[in-house]
């Protein structure tokens, strides 16, 4: 119990729970692709969903454990990680002072999407806020703030998901360093194929917003 508490242990916690959000984000994906195939199906899916509503509490529940042990976990090791740059020699200090600021802005706004969407789409989606006849589908191409049928809402998403595939690429090489996974050794193709979660996946949801902001998802 206690090298979880020890920085090591609060790095392995970090990177497993990075990898554990990661697949979370495929998931979500691969709901929010249905997108593409039209209304129906769309509505289905999320009716299926609020049918097993019970075991989707447990785990968003999950979820959040989740993120509260990697939030709480990163910034524990930024701040300790500024303490120690301040006693190395000034180059040093200087890059990782960078890479830290780095991340608690990028930490920053990806925790303001996170409020956006859970204030607008998904409590809509909870509490059934729908207008007459209007379905989940439709929640979600509302031309109002918070709904990506809102151009500002739209292009403030795209930044956040930019931000999110920064943090992603950052939190993944620094989760295969922490398995002593070096860039530079045969495990290499982690660090190529590492790109499929840090750019493809953020590049797929940006094209669902901007299918939607264009017409073709309608």
């Amino acid at each position: 119990m206690k090298f979880l508490f020890s920085s090591l242990g609060k790095k392995i916690q970090v990177a497993i729970t990075g990898i554990l959000l990661s697949t979370f984000l495929v998931f979500h994906l691969i709901n929010n692709l249905v997108l593409f195939t039209g209304a129906d199906n769309f509505n289905q899916m999320v009716s299926f969903l609020e049918s097993i509503k019970p075991i989707i509490r447990i785990m968003e529940f999950g979820l959040l454990v989740i993120i509260l042990t990697h939030v709480i976990n990163a910034i524990y090791l930024t701040v300790s990680n500024k303490k120690a740059a301040a006693n190395r020699y000034a180059g040093s200090s200087e890059t990782s002072s960078l890479n830290s600021r780095t991340m608690i802005i990028s930490g920053t706004i990806i925790l303001l999407f996170f409020i956006i969407h859970l204030r607008y789409i998904w409590y809509t989606y909870q509490a059934h806020l729908f207008g007459d006849n209007e379905t989940y589908y439709d929640v979600l191409l509302r031309n109002e703030m918070g709904y990506l049928g809102h151009m500002p809402t739209a292009i403030f998403y795209i930044i956040a998901i930019i931000f999110i595939a920064s943090h992603l690429k950052h939190g993944v090489q620094s989760a295969l360093k922490t398995f002593g996974l070096a860039e530079d050794s045969r495990w290499k193709f982690l660090y190529v194929g590492a790109v499929v979660f840090w750019g493809l996946i953020p590049f797929a949801f940006i094209m669902i917003v901007v299918a939607i902001q264009i017409g073709i998802i309608s």
